[in-house]
């Protein structure tokens, strides 16, 4: 057989017998149930395991690499998921806003006369005050008042309900309330100053948003409108129409737009509903591109790496290899072992990066949330990332081991002999 170890590394010697014991049994044991390996993957496998120091800065710059790449497809499905989890709150198709307040019937006869559009709904608006129980200003609130009823908002509940009809100053806040009123329990009422008043409000659910928008609620339109005095009336109007993509909302956009000004009124701004969520989405992407290209970096890295240590193991075995020349080793034979190694060692950073991939993710997407939607999210797992991993995974290792294979293939019985 092949001495195990090299000369001079004693660590070599005693690491690679032990492994030597290990891999007999189990080949005895896979013989036994009539399961032969082959020769040469029987040496590779000792091989990889000979330099252990070697062995584990090369496995951690790969699994690293790997873990981080995998983390990267994790957590952007993780992102996108909670950004179509926000557009529940955008499902209107088109949105009209106009210059001055119009009818609701009014408005809905106009849209219905084009059969497109399916349903129309009003919606009004109101700034107000979130107050510290001294009376002092916390932070500003937007609140948007739909028809309790409203089709078009499916919010994210974290507790409590939505609103209802017959609600009077009663609303659902987004959960940067708790910044302010961290004790505070659904049922609660909490100071708001509203129309210039201070007001009590209770608070009928807490849901999650973006918390970078600041503080926002939901409370019934009847009753925002009434107080506004503009009952059965509103400035802005939601349409749903009967296809969603994005180019049959821009062109119901603009369409509409051009409708309604024909008709006499008073158009400010026509906005299709994907469009909302264009700017969120476009930084994520910029954001995961960033966090893809530093993933790559690091498994380049590992795959040099891999490269210097196989190179290494390959002019360390130069003796070992001469030997196996001349007891009948084809050049194909030595190509195969020296690539075999090398797939062996990103096979398993492969498996350490699968395992490292899991708290990886919850870690990065939990930095990333916070610093995008200033709000902790349910993180979403995709084997897409793992597939990818494993192919590069293949192709990194099969690459970087390609050169040591050709310069072992190379070597000359003269050169074996020669070699000091």
């Amino acid at each position: 057989g092949i001495r195990s170890g090299v000369e001079g590394d004693p660590d070599g010697k005693e690491s690679g017998s032990r492994f030597e014991q290990f891999q007999l049994k189990a080949t005895r044991a896979l013989a036994d149930r009539g399961i032969r390996v082959p020769r040469q993957l029987l040496i590779s496998l000792r091989n990889t395991f000979r330099q252990r120091g070697r062995l584990i800065l090369t496995l951690f710059t790969l699994t690293m690499g790997g873990a981080i790449f995998i983390s990267v497809f994790n957590v952007r499905v993780t992102l996108f998921d909670y950004v179509q989890k926000i557009g529940n709150y955008f499902l209107a198709d088109v949105t009209l806003d106009f210059e001055r307040p119009y009818r609701l019937e009014e408005i809905k006869a106009y849209g219905y006369q084009d059969p497109r559009v399916v349903h129309v709904e009003g919606w009004t608006f109101a700034s107000s005050e979130i107050l510290y129980p001294d009376g002092s200003t916390a932070e500003n609130i937007s609140i948007l008042a739909p028809p309790a009823d409203s089709d078009l908002v499916y919010p994210m509940l974290v507790e409590g309900r939505w609103i209802q009809p017959g609600d009077e100053r009663v609303i659902a806040i987004s959960e940067g309330i708790y910044n302010y009123y961290p004790d505070l329990q659904i049922g609660d009422r909490i100071p708001l100053k509203f129309k210039g008043k201070q007001e009590q409000w209770q608070v009928a659910g807490v849901f999650k948003f973006i918390g970078l928008e600041g503080v926002i609620a939901y409370t019934p339109y009847d009753y925002i409108s009434r107080e506004q005095n503009l009952a059965n009336r509103s400035f802005s109007y939601r349409f749903v129409t009967e296809k969603h993509d994005r180019e049959y909302q821009n062109m119901m956009a603009r369409e509409l737009d051009a409708y309604f000004r024909d008709q006499g009124f008073h158009v400010q701004q026509a906005t299709p509903g994907l469009s909302t969520l264009d700017s969120a989405a476009e930084s994520l992407d910029i954001l995961i591109t960033f966090l893809l290209i530093m993933a790559l970096l690091t498994a380049t890295v590992g795959s040099m790496g891999l490269t210097g240590t196989m190179s290494m193991n390959v002019l360390e075995r130069t003796r070992e290899i001469g030997i196996m020349r001349s007891i009948g080793a084809t050049d194909r034979e030595i190509i195969r072992m020296v690539i075999v190694e090398g797939l062996l060692i990103g096979l398993i950073s492969f498996g350490l990066a699968i395992l490292l991939a899991v708290p990886f993710t919850y870690l990065l997407s939990s930095i990333v949330s916070n610093a995008v939607f200033a709000t902790p999210i349910a993180v979403e797992f995709t084997y897409l990332g793992y597939v990818i991993w494993l192919g590069l995974v293949i192709l990194l290792s099969s690459l970087a081991s390609v050169l040591p294979a050709r310069s072992a293939a190379r070597l000359t019985i003269r050169e074996v002999l020669a070699y000091e």
